[in-house]
C-alpha cells in the first residue's frame, strides 16, 4: 500500500489497538481479530469456525469463474495460516465474498503485490466493527500468496506484516 493509497489526514501509524477496540493484544506478543464484519453486517467469526491456537478464524468465500470454495483465516495479525480448502496457485485471483450473504468485500485500495511496483490485485475491506465504519478495517489482498494485509482501528494503522509497507 503506498502512501498515496492512503487518507493521510486521517490514518496513523501506530503499535498498540484503542483499549474499546474489536482489535485485541494478547500477552503483549499476538494481535488478534475478534470480530469482522461483511459490508451487510454478517460477523464472520464465530465459535463454530475452525480454530487457530484456541480463537476462532474468519470465514470468507473466494469465488473464480470456475471454482468457489470456503476458508478461515487465522485471527492473528502477521499469521497467514488458513484452513479448509486451500487448493489454490500462488498468484491466482479470486472474489472474495461474505460466506452468509454472497457479497464481494469492497475495495479499499490496489495491492502492489509481486516482484514490481504494479498493481495486481486489491485490498479489500473487512469491517472490524459492527458500525462498518472505514475507520475500523481489516484490509487483505485478493491474490492468493500475497502476505500483504493491514489492520486499520481508529484511523490508526495498528501492525503491519512488514516494515516498510508504507512508502511514497
Amino acid at each position: 500500500m503506498s502512501k498515496k493509497d492512503i487518507e493521510q489526514k486521517r490514518v496513523l501509524i501506530s503499535n498498540p489497538p484503542q483499549p474499546n477496540s474489536s482489535i485485541k493484544q494478547v500477552d503483549d506478543v499476538f494481535i488478534v481479530v475478534t470480530q469482522a464484519f461483511c459490508p451487510n453486517g454478517h460477523n464472520l467469526i464465530n465459535s463454530k469456525n475452525e480454530h487457530f491456537d484456541g480463537h476462532p478464524g474468519i470465514k470468507l468465500k473466494l469465488v473464480t469463474s470456475n471454482k468457489a470454495s470456503e476458508i478461515f483465516l487465522s485471527p492473528f495479525h502477521g499469521d497467514h495460516s488458513k484452513k479448509g480448502d486451500t487448493d489454490w496457485s500462488d498468484g491466482e485471483k479470486f472474489d472474495i465474498r461474505c460466506p452468509v450473504c454472497d457479497t464481494s468485500l469492497p475495495t479499499l485500495a490496489k495491492c502492489h503485490c509481486g516482484d514490481d511496483s504494479t498493481p495486481r490485485g486489491e485490498l479489500v475491506k473487512l469491517y472490524i466493527s459492527p458500525e462498518l465504519k472505514d475507520s475500523h478495517i481489516l484490509a487483505l489482498c485478493n491474490i492468493w500468496g500475497c502476505r500483504k494485509s493491514h489492520t486499520i482501528d481508529n484511523w490508526n494503522i495498528i501492525s503491519e506484516y512488514l516494515d516498510g509497507q508504507i512508502s511514497d
